[in-house]
């Protein structure tokens, strides 16, 4: 076994950094500044339904908020990168959601409600911050407990024009 790069490792770093503080805004927050964590054009995918720019990824994020509180907590795991050149770099993983409606402690025992693969293609932006230009949740497993990202309707989420 060879010694690590450092470049790689700092890329590694990195790269688990933005998606552990993403899940993490939206476990503590609700996603209010998820949107920030994604370059303007970017597509957030789960399983079927893709949300793509900035505005539906945000009208996303609002719409979970505006169904009552739920807790959440996602959780990765093997987190693996591959840089694409000075500026692009791609991360796969695993990633676990618990989730039951209502505030912290929950004492009841949850199954799990989705174990999903990740992908995500990332871009270090004019601004030195590496974000997700796409990111992508492959559902393994779904549990009863359906998440929102699963169910909802990404066309109904965006108004209407007229």
């Amino acid at each position: 076994m060879s010694v690590p790069d450092p470049v790689d490792i700092a890329l590694w770093f990195a790269l688990t950094r933005l998606v552990t503080k993403y899940w993490a805004e939206v476990d503590e927050r609700g996603g209010d500044q998820a949107h920030g964590f994604y370059t303007r054009d970017a597509t957030y995918a789960v399983g079927e339904n893709r949300f793509t720019g900035e505005a539906q990824i945000r009208a996303f994020y609002e719409a979970r908020r505006q169904r009552g509180h739920a807790t959440t907590r996602h959780q990765i795991s093997n987190v693996l990168v591959f840089p694409e050149g000075v500026r692009r770099a791609r991360m796969t993983g695993a990633m676990n959601l618990y989730r039951a409606e209502g505030r912290p402690p929950i004492e009841e025992s949850r199954p799990l409600a989705m174990i999903a693969d990740f992908e995500a293609v990332c871009v270090l932006d004019d601004d030195g911050l590496w974000r997700m230009l796409s990111h992508v949740l492959r559902p393994v497993f779904v549990g009863s407990d359906r998440p929102f990202s699963v169910t909802v309707d990404p066309e109904r989420l965006m108004p209407r024009k007229r």
